[in-house]
């Protein structure tokens, strides 16, 4: 029994097909059929019901597969971490993200992605409040954190990828007389008292907020300041103003609010959620995985 037959053998179970394992070994069909059929004459027993139609494993075969397939995964498995170990990119990440379910559901997709092809690398992640996250990296807490640009933007010694962009909206009450109407833009709020989410003490000018409002013609009443999430969530519900936010699942999902997102051309009505990280952080695994968000992203 020889890896050929094996990988000819298997390639064929998984696709039923001879034509189509040849194709995906790159070798002749031919080859395929011989190799296979060498296979059968020394375990003395059919793998394949053949005919003109179609290729159907037999019982026998199946069983052969089933555990062989097993294998093949756990040796598929053994060859990435001794891949890992060779390059040395073993080792731990700390990874800090904003408590909101987009972000924190984004991360987890690209953190799966990323552990299959390093297994051998620790990883941890952790949701937080945004001062705790920036507090986090300044102090080396953190290796990287997911967070909105803006956050981070005037922090030094950083290096940033843009991992995804979301949609900026207003967001008002139901309450509100422009609940109902549609075609509504920043620019009917130009009289409106503002609730502005400023978790990492973000000068007004500096905020997108502010931006956004000007680019509109008119600069924003802020009547209210909030650091948490929730009561700046909370606020909004009971009619004490209205914001711009980013999209996030809390708000969408709040049949007390209207998500309106900005379609005018506004430079900024896309925010950047930047993964974030300190220069002078060149540990593999740290590298691995910010070229790894570079693609991903």
């Amino acid at each position: 029994m020889t890896d050929l037959q094996i990988k000819c053998f298997l390639e064929t179970a998984r696709r039923l097909s001879f034509s189509g394992a040849a194709r995906a070994l790159f070798i002749s069909q031919p080859t395929i059929s011989r190799q296979i059929a060498k296979l059968e004459e020394e375990l003395t027993f059919e793998l394949f019901q053949r005919n003109t139609k179609s290729v159907v494993l037999t019982e026998q075969g199946e069983i052969l597969a089933e555990s062989l397939f097993k294998i093949e995964g756990e040796w598929n498995h053994a060859m990435a971490r001794a891949k890992n170990s060779l390059q040395k990119f073993s080792g731990s990440l700390t990874i800090g993200c904003t408590p909101h379910v987009k972000s924190n559901s984004h991360l987890s997709q690209m953190l799966s992605s990323f552990r299959e092809l390093h297994p051998d690398i620790k990883i941890v992640k952790e949701r937080s409040q945004q001062s705790k996250l920036i507090e986090g990296l300044n102090n080396d807490y953190y290796d990287a954190i997911l967070i909105a640009g803006h956050d981070v933007e005037f922090l030094k010694d950083v290096v940033t990828e843009v991992l995804f962009r979301t949609r900026v909206g207003i967001v008002i009450y139901k309450s509100h007389p422009l609940f109902f109407k549609p075609d509504v833009t920043l620019a009917d709020f130009y009289d409106s008292g503002f609730l502005r989410y400023n978790p990492t003490d973000i000068p007004l000018e500096r905020d997108f907020v502010y931006n956004l409002c000007k680019d509109s013609g008119f600069t924003p009443k802020v009547i209210a300041e909030f650091t948490d999430f929730e009561e700046f969530l909370f606020s909004i519900e009971m009619g004490e103003g209205v914001a711009v936010v980013y999209e996030e699942t809390e708000v969408i999902s709040n049949m007390n609010l209207r998500f309106i997102p900005l379609n005018e051309d506004h430079p900024q009505k896309f925010l950047p959620m930047h993964l974030a990280k300190k220069v002078y952080n060149r540990s593999p695994a740290v590298e691995a995985f910010f070229s790894f968000a570079r693609k991903y992203s």
